[in-house]
């Protein structure tokens, strides 16, 4: 597997492309199948959510991959999409006069494994040699929200002498990477994860991926974290205004309109599969 480097707290390619890869590797492995090939992980699921994670122990490092949509139960959850009052321990912020408000789907899917995970977590980082166990966490899509989710929940207990399974001191969360992210919550939510992990979360976004427009603002729904947008025509811009983003919506969708009449659905698609993803960031 492609090396994360924990001394890189900023956004990096390198980072990014690891993290992709175990995207991927969360969509096929099974804890036999991790076993087979050697390698140090374990997946935490739940079959009534059919939520599912990668934990992989990296060395100096630990990563947990949260796995997409890929049957009738997850597209289930992903159209769950009325807002959800989370409870009060995840979103602990009370100067926002509008209350925190989360994705119903997303936030079932997390709370299923919340618990396991973090044992999960806290087992397979008892080795190593490195007193701190830095965290990647990332996730394609559906597996994106949730990753959004559960890191906010995984500081919070982190930061908190005694709460939960994981003993303070001996983890830090390092980076959140997240590949088609959907929006999570509302601007109330938004403004407690930026306020926790803005600098730690980078949303890679290819150009015309129609996922990270839903739900939809007019639901009140906001992204959270750095955006790493991949415009039409190559590399990368960070942080882009809506003005760029909305002419490369135009420039890329009049594009595939032009080879073929009904080729403009077809993209909005396409370019949310994590192999485009994959592909567009070989390089960068």
């Amino acid at each position: 597997m492609l090396p994360l480097d924990p001394t890189q707290p900023l956004f990096t390619w390198p980072n990014a492309r690891a993290c992709a890869e175990r995207c991927a590797l969360a969509y096929d492995e099974t804890d036999r199948s991790v076993q087979e090939r050697g390698i140090n992980a374990r997946v935490v699921t739940n079959a009534a959510t059919d939520t599912e994670a990668l934990v992989v122990n990296e060395g100096d490092c630990i990563s947990v991959a949260f796995r997409g949509s890929c049957c009738l139960c997850d597209w289930i959850q992903d159209f769950k999409a009325r807002p959800e009052h989370p409870r009060k321990g995840l979103t602990w912020s009370d100067s926002y006069e509008v209350e925190a408000e989360v994705h119903e789907g997303f936030f079932e899917d997390v709370e299923s494994i919340s618990a396991e995970l973090i044992l999960a977590i806290r087992n397979i980082g008892g080795s190593g040699n490195s007193p701190l166990r830095p965290i990647f966490l990332t996730g394609h899509s559906k597996g994106a929200a949730e990753a959004t989710l559960f890191a906010l929940e995984l500081q919070r207990q982190i930061g908190m002498a005694g709460a939960g399974d994981l003993p303070r001191g001996a983890f830090a969360l390092c980076g959140v990477y997240l590949f088609g992210c959907p929006r999570v919550g509302n601007r109330a939510f938004a403004n407690i994860y930026n306020e926790t992990l803005f600098e730690e979360t980078f949303r890679v976004v290819n150009e015309n991926d129609i996922v990270p427009r839903v739900p939809g603002v007019l639901m009140g729904y906001r992204h959270c974290g750095q955006e790493i947008f991949l415009p039409v025509g190559g590399g990368c811009c960070e942080n882009p205004s809506l003005g760029f983003k909305l002419l490369n919506d135009a420039l890329g969708l009049w594009s595939a309109y032009r080879r073929e009449k009904f080729a403009a659905l077809d993209v909005l698609v396409a370019d949310h599969a994590l192999g485009a993803y994959q592909k567009r960031i070989q390089f960068l």
